[in-house]
């Protein structure tokens, strides 16, 4: 993915875009606006945005380890109680989360923040949403041993599926001599989380040159997300994300990548963009869950949030129209419309 990292900060460049920086002090970009009628400019965008043919997870999606993982996501045996599992938040049929403003973890105590989607992390630096898991591998666990999210002791969990047929053999055709292990199971559990790809879009088509795959409102919608909105500073490239670290002015107490570095200030309050692929199908929105709907959002980057020390100077008032709104709403709906979806 280094060629794709590469093209966007190449079609900036050629854009007239500064690339992004990593501190409050960024300086001020003049983005292209792109009418109805494309030109040069939509061809540079069409390179940043075009979604990778490759596979991009090297496990692939159906090899004997994604296998073991899958089985590990839904097994609730990785709950102390018994009665939780991955997937028990992570629904694969509500985009792998739960649709709560935040998660509840065992004893059903309500946790501090929301839970997030799982597409599409096969390459993402930092997990979890204030960064600290530098690997999937790292993160997978973090959950599972968390007294307050699913309460699992790693020696208990080993115990328990050492003694599972099923596991002990599926463990030792995958990891010969060593069976279920702290490494054993996270590995096949980031194989699985790596597997998952979102599907491809109406705007992926649009983006392969398919003109009829977007309608008027919704290009308009995404020459303000590259212009006037600004929202290409932070969500960029095919996933829709600069994998940062912001302060979006939230009125909230959560320091988030601030609490494992107190010191950066840019990082106070601060929390990792997230994709926007698959955005208007997973209300409600933010690290807390606090804006129930897009227009909420929307309205939320408008206004500009809370002004202090830390807030990203990508975020500042945005002077839309009631228009505006609803066309840049029209195409964040359709970086979440299935190919195929008759809608």
């Amino acid at each position: 993915m280094r060629k794709v990292a590469a093209a966007f900060v190449g079609a900036l460049v050629a854009a007239g875009v500064s690339a992004p920086a990593a501190t409050r002090d960024e300086p001020a970009v003049t983005r292209p606006q792109i009418g109805s009628g494309g030109g040069p400019d939509l061809e540079i965008w069409r390179e940043t945005f075009r979604r990778p043919t490759e596979p991009v997870s090297a496990d692939g999606e159906d090899g004997p380890l994604v296998r073991l993982g899958r089985h590990l996501f839904f097994e609730r045996l990785l709950s102390g109680t018994g009665r939780m599992a991955c997937s028990t938040c992570h629904d694969p049929a509500n985009s792998f989360q739960d649709g709560r403003p935040r998660a509840v973890g065992v004893f059903y105590k309500t946790l501090s923040r929301r839970t997030p989607p799982l597409f599409d992390l096969a390459e993402v630096p930092a997990l979890m949403r204030d960064g600290r898991a530098r690997s999937l591998e790292e993160q997978v666990l973090m959950p599972v041993l968390d007294p307050n999210e699913m309460g699992q002791t790693l020696e208990r969990l080993l115990e328990q599926l050492g003694r599972v047929p099923f596991y002990r053999d599926a463990f030792d055709a995958v990891f010969p001599g060593e069976g279920p292990s702290a490494r054993s199971i996270a590995a096949a559990l980031a194989a699985y989380v790596r597997s998952l790809a979102s599907p491809e879009t109406a705007f992926d088509r649009w983006i392969e040159g398919d003109e009829s795959a977007l309608g008027e409102s919704e290009r308009r919608g995404f020459a303000l997300f590259v212009g006037k909105a600004g929202c290409v500073a932070c969500h960029a490239g095919w996933r829709l994300t600069d994998d940062d670290f912001h302060d979006i002015g939230l009125p909230d107490r959560d320091r988030g990548r601030g609490a494992l570095f107190p010191d950066v200030e840019a990082w106070q309050h601060a929390f990792r963009t997230p994709s926007l692929r698959g955005v208007a199908a997973r209300p409600p929105y933010m690290h807390d869950g606090s804006l129930p709907s897009l227009e909420a959002v929307i309205d939320h980057y408008d206004r500009g949030g809370v002004d202090r020390p830390s807030r990203s100077s990508r975020v500042r008032p945005l002077g839309l129209r009631p228009d505006e709104k609803a066309d840049l709403r029209a195409f964040l709906e359709s970086v979440s419309r299935p190919v195929g979806s008759g809608s």
